[in-house]
């Protein structure tokens, strides 16, 4: 049937609407057919243009309201019509209630949702697959023939797919949104993915829930990186801590190193101020420790010097700090110690010899025999209030200058 140009303008204006449209000439023939209704009702508009409405589609009513229409197949099509006149012509648009879901026709929806790179996957009140996107192809592996008119739940394999979809339908039906919720789903080949969905609700003429259209977005690479960024960073801060742990004590003896003895006492000091509880420093030097290095060689030494480490330790109160401030020299921070008690630990110290005998040979007639010499001080009331590179540097400083006046005094 040949259109002029007002029919051809009408199908133009048609065209725009996505459920199936027709118009009604002034005789009550069809005159225009719309995109949506070829797809839906499966009659182009080639074949009904002319024709009565229900030559094609059955009783079709001339008021707005319900309808039973038949496709070209003689299949049942429900849906609410609205009716509307202009110019002498009466158009009609259905909304389908039945057989494809929603309002937008198949063909249409279709059409669209091929260059939408999300998964999409629109299903009916009963989950059945209406319509499947290629993105939804290349995500789950699967191909659309084989899951339009099965169950969704036929993409996954794990099953917690029924749960999650259970979960969708309720948060649907009772009207709240579903919208970046990350689901972990396992695909029909074993792939294990974690995929961040949205969903929404598509409803009947009459506003009940008949399906929904389902959006999936891969965020599987995405939440990998996550992993081995947080691993990598836990193996860095451990690393990291290692390291501190390092450089605050001394790999040889495992008393405290320089650093920590410092921060130990610089604590003490701080603390004295509010408590006016004094702080003592112990500072010990191992007598002719050069020489069995040189006599016995360097194991020997390391031997001496962990026996040392040792004694230091068990001599000292469970407050106290002990660590090694150079090759031979070792010091103590004790908080809260009056200089009786400090006195009292440096002789407990000083009694130290070493564990056994040094061996006879390579010895030499001038070398010393190994001992032990032991300063103490009290920090003054000014070091206590002092910052840290005066007050802690102070009080090391008198302290080993106690043990060279003693050495000299000898």
């Amino acid at each position: 049937m040949q259109l002029d140009a007002q029919d051809a303008a009408t199908a133009r204006f048609l065209d725009g609407f996505p459920d199936p449209t027709w118009t009604v000439d002034p005789t009550g023939r069809i005159s225009a057919w719309n995109r949506a209704a070829e797809s839906v009702l499966g009659h182009s508009a080639a074949t009904v243009l002319g024709c009565f409405p229900h030559e094609v589609l059955g009783e079709v009513p001339a008021v707005s309201g319900a309808v039973d229409l038949r496709d070209a197949r003689g299949r049942r099509v429900a849906g609410s019509a609205v009716v509307w006149s202009d110019g002498g012509l009466r158009h009609t648009s259905v909304r389908i209630c039945q057989g494809d879901v929603g309002v937008v026709s198949r063909r249409l929806l279709q059409e669209l949702l091929e260059h939408v790179g999300d998964a999409i996957v629109t299903v009916d009140a009963a989950g059945t697959v209406q319509l499947l996107n290629r993105g939804a192809e290349r995500l789950y592996g699967v191909r659309a023939g084989d899951l339009v008119g099965r169950h969704v739940r036929g993409l996954w394999l794990d099953e917690g797919a029924d749960e999650y979809l259970e979960a969708v339908r309720r948060a649907l039906v009772a009207g709240r949104s579903w919208s970046g919720v990350e689901v972990e789903l396992v695909t029909r080949a074993g792939r294990s993915l974690v995929v961040e969905s949205a969903a929404t609700a598509l409803y009947d003429g009459h506003g009940g829930y008949a399906g929904a259209v389902l959006v999936s977005r891969d965020v599987t690479p995405v939440r990998e990186l996550e992993q081995s960024l947080r691993a990598a960073t836990r193996a860095l801060r451990d690393r990291a801590t290692q390291m501190a742990k390092a450089t605050h004590r001394d790999a040889l003896t495992g008393v405290a190193a320089r650093s920590l003895l410092q921060e130990r006492l610089s604590a003490a000091l701080g603390a004295a101020v509010e408590t006016e509880a004094p702080v003592c420093v112990l500072t010990a030097d191992l007598d002719g420790f050069r020489a069995v290095n040189d006599s016995y060689g360097l194991a020997a030494g390391d031997a001496l010097l962990i026996a040392f480490a040792a004694h230091l330790r068990a001599a000292l109160p469970p407050s106290a700090t002990a660590g090694r401030l150079g090759a031979d020299e070792f010091a103590a921070v004790l908080p809260g110690t009056e200089e009786g008690t400090a006195q009292r630990i440096a002789d407990a110290v000083r009694a130290w010899t070493p564990p056994s005998p040094l061996p006879a040979r390579g010895r030499r007639s001038d070398d010393r025999v190994v001992g032990v010499t032991v300063g103490v001080v009290r920090a003054t009331s000014l070091e206590c209030r002092s910052p840290f590179d005066t007050g802690v540097r102070s009080v090391l400083q008198r302290a080993e200058e106690a043990v060279a006046a003693q050495k000299t005094g000898r």
